[in-house]
């Protein structure tokens, strides 16, 4: 069921996301900074790895944990979209495609919508409270149609 939680968790897993990928490419660049694959400092026949092979390693993790993420929140997407594309306001959809899909934060959304206003720069606040009764429009919506499908 698509609720404020399981956006809120889309949101957490799209930010693992992003540090998963921060700490690859740091990986990355550890790697292209130590020494040749295979050697090491350390004496013949020590088990111990290699500083490169712990990289290696490190790196093979993080692109099996970003494969995964991306999987699930395909999978997610997938749901959300759904479920947005039933909603009957265009502003409860955009509003909501902004913040989960597009990832915007919600000074980014207010600015997008309203941001073209002349009264914009003096009445943020009004704005703020706009997107937040938009978004909690949405989820009320959002509740009453998957209640309709569940009834079906």
């Amino acid at each position: 069921m698509v609720d404020k939680l399981y956006l809120k968790n889309y949101l957490r897993k799209q930010e693992e996301l992003e540090a998963t990928r921060i700490r690859y490419y740091l990986l990355l660049d550890k790697d292209e900074l130590s020494s040749p694959a295979g050697k090491t400092d350390l004496p013949a026949g020590n088990a111990a790895f290699s500083a490169v092979e712990s990289v290696v390693c490190k790196k093979v993790a993080a692109e099996g944990k970003i494969k995964e993420l991306k999987e699930e929140l395909t999978k997610q997407s997938k749901v959300i979209n759904a479920i947005l594309e039933r909603l009957e306001n265009p502003y409860e959809k955009l509003v909501m495609q902004m913040r989960y899909e597009d990832g915007l934060e919600w000074d980014e959304i207010r600015g997008k919508i309203f941001g073209s206003r002349k009264d914009y720069d003096g009445n943020i606040e009004k704005y703020n409270n706009k997107v937040f009764k938009i978004h909690g429009a949405a989820l009320k919506h959002i509740k009453e149609l998957q209640s309709e499908k569940n009834k079906k």
